[in-house]
């Protein structure tokens, strides 16, 4: 009977540390699943990773402007109109190159060609200035590779040397074209070199100017001081009409100027550009440009093949291009071509 109350005790005993052990399993169990949880969540942040390489921020970056695909050349082309349907020309290059100007009196369809050399001794045409079917100047370069002046009145069945006429004319020595050539004589370029100069029919003191750079300048003072510079991407060729001056340029340029118009072109873009007269507009204090196309020639030329073989004129509301084998005109503004 005594052997009872110590089995009792041993069973109370054996139950008190079965629950203990199934209590400390619990506890264990539940820390486990704790250390679990956190690393899971620990696992799903990416880790930051050190690297050899600088990371670019998000900050919004502006690229620079795509420069022109071509630049403006001096020109081996040389045209000026008369009228709507007639129209001196000739081809040009260095000093002693033969000068040859042709004249058409059939709106383009056929040239007379004529023998200035021959006759005067000029050679490498710089500009043709003609007055009439009968009467055009030009300027040139001597045996010594100065600038000449020669003139013919007889539609270039003569052409004789007047040397007296260069000292008010507009024109740039090859040999220098970091200067140009006016009625008051020799003055500083506003650029490093001119590749172009168009003088005013209208007006004896102004021109505009063409740099290599693809800007254009102009002056109604005789090149005593410029307008600020007007930058048509693309340009290639640079001419005087009575209202101001129009410029042809590769594809479809944006001049820097606030005025500035475009129209897509596929092509040879035709650019009216307009100058501000401060001797007309009092709030002007020098000349200011403006630009806007107006219209396009379609071609498929490579812009680096155009560079110095294109020329264009304007007479009477007629623009004239000469490009490749053809002579083009325009009596829209380059809108369409005859």
């Amino acid at each position: 009977m005594t052997q009872h109350p110590r089995r009792r005790r041993i069973i109370a005993y054996s139950a008190i540390g079965l629950f203990l052990l199934i209590d400390a399993v619990l506890i264990t169990s539940a820390l486990t699943s704790t250390s679990v949880d956190a690393a899971a969540d620990a696992s799903s942040e990416p880790a930051a990773t050190a690297s050899a390489f600088p990371v670019p921020s998000a900050t919004r970056t502006t690229s620079p402007t795509a420069a022109p695909t071509v630049m403006p050349l001096p020109a081996t082309r040389l045209l000026s109109a008369v009228s709507a349907t007639a129209a001196w020309r000739a081809s040009t290059g260095t000093c002693r190159a033969p000068a040859a100007p042709e004249l058409s009196t059939d709106s383009g369809s056929s040239w007379t060609a004529t023998d200035a050399t021959g006759r005067s001794g000029v050679t490498a045409l710089q500009s043709i200035a003609a007055q009439s079917e009968s009467v055009a100047e030009f300027i040139g370069l001597d045996d010594d590779c100065a600038p000449q002046f020669v003139k013919t009145f007889v539609a270039g069945d003569n052409y004789s040397s007047y040397p007296d006429e260069l000292d008010d004319a507009w024109y740039v020595d090859p040999a220098d074209r970091a200067a140009v050539h006016g009625p008051d004589g020799l003055a500083s370029a506003p650029c490093d070199a001119v590749v172009a100069l168009a003088a005013s029919p209208a007006d004896a003191d102004s021109a505009a100017v063409l740099c290599a750079d693809s800007r254009i300048f102009a002056t109604t003072n005789a090149a005593a001081s410029w307008s600020a510079p007007l930058t048509v991407p693309g340009v290639l060729t640079l001419t005087a009409t009575d209202r101001g001056y129009i410029a042809l340029a590769a594809g479809d340029p944006a001049a820097s100027s606030a005025d500035s118009g475009s129209v897509a072109c596929l092509g040879l873009s035709v650019v009216d550009v307009g100058v501000l007269d401060p001797a007309t507009d009092p709030a002007a204090e020098t000349a200011a440009l403006s630009a806007s196309t107006t219209g396009c020639y379609a071609t498929d030329e490579a812009p680096a093949e155009l560079a110095a073989n294109i020329a264009v004129a304007s007479a009477e509301d007629t623009l004239w291009l000469w490009i490749g084998d053809l002579t083009l005109r325009s009596t829209d503004a380059g809108q369409s071509w005859l």
